[in-house]
């Protein structure tokens, strides 16, 4: 409990959420080619197929990593984003009212633009964005209902982002979080999951923030026993190489999954 209590107080204390996107995911960062160049696409298609839309769409993430639910807006009614710092919800807020000079997404709603060739819309791509969003929220995985005290109906689609592994300090916690999110999801329901695979740190500015490993197959493993079947899992290779002192990690893996019943098991630290 103690871990958790000091990783907890890390994220709340040291946890910049601009500085997270200009290293990692902003338009000038070095990692571009892992992150936006290289997944989005995947994302693209998953949304563009016609079987993942509905009502609502739960986007929960690590920091300001709501740029991941692009390909998504414009099938569903509403999204709500749960992040996971303050510092996080209060800067996603002034973004979506176009309030904030700090966080910056256009570059990949124009990447996506560009892919689905509708290069010129993104500006209106970005602002149905916007408006789709109907509520930003503080979210903790290790709660059994992640956006406490808010009680949402059950989403069609649950999108993850880099929101599990930087949480928790052992697979069994691990496993306990994905329970707690994936009750925020109706039986049939779509999960779109990117996380970072064997990958144990990441720095923002001077501070080491903990990354709990995982690999492909425990990812597999720990989603068919939590009542889900994967429909499509993809793992992409670190192409920076490079920049290891800020992030270890090896590859990303991007999962579409359906959910159903989960069975009972027990997972090894």
């Amino acid at each position: 409990m103690a871990e958790i209590d000091a990783l907890k107080e890390l994220h709340e204390q040291h946890f910049d959420t601009t500085l997270v996107m200009d290293v990692y995911t902003g338009q000038e960062s070095d990692f571009i080619d892992d992150t936006i160049s290289g997944m989005l696409p995947l994302f693209n298609k998953i949304f563009t197929s016609g079987g993942v839309k509905g009502e609502l769409l739960i986007n929960l993430c690590l920091g300001s990593y709501v740029e991941w639910a692009f390909p998504a807006c414009e099938y569903f009614t509403e999204i709500i984003v749960g992040a996971s710092t303050d510092s996080s919800t209060t800067e996603i807020e002034k973004w979506r009212k176009n309030e904030s000079v700090e966080l910056d997404w256009s570059h990949v709603a124009k990447a996506l633009c560009e892919i689905q060739g509708k290069g010129e819309k993104w500006p209106e791509k970005q602002n149905i964005f916007k408006q789709k969003i109907k509520q930003v929220l503080k979210c903790d995985v290790r709660k059994s209902n992640p956006l406490s005290p808010t009680v949402l109906p059950q989403a069609d689609c649950l999108l993850l982002t880099h929101c599990l592994a930087p949480h928790v300090t052992n697979k069994e916690e691990f496993c306990c979080t994905l329970k707690n999110v994936s009750s925020m999801l109706k039986n049939g329901g779509h999960l779109v999951w990117i996380c970072c695979l064997m990958q144990t740190f990441y720095m923002i500015g001077s501070f080491k923030f903990p990354h709990l490993s995982i690999d492909e197959s425990f990812v597999r493993k720990a989603l068919s026993e939590g009542g889900f079947v994967i429909l499509e899992l993809q793992v992409f290779s670190r192409r920076v190489n490079h920049l290891y002192h800020l992030a270890d990690y090896e590859s990303f893996a991007v999962v579409h999954a359906r959910k159903e019943m989960p069975t009972c098991t027990t997972y090894e630290s």
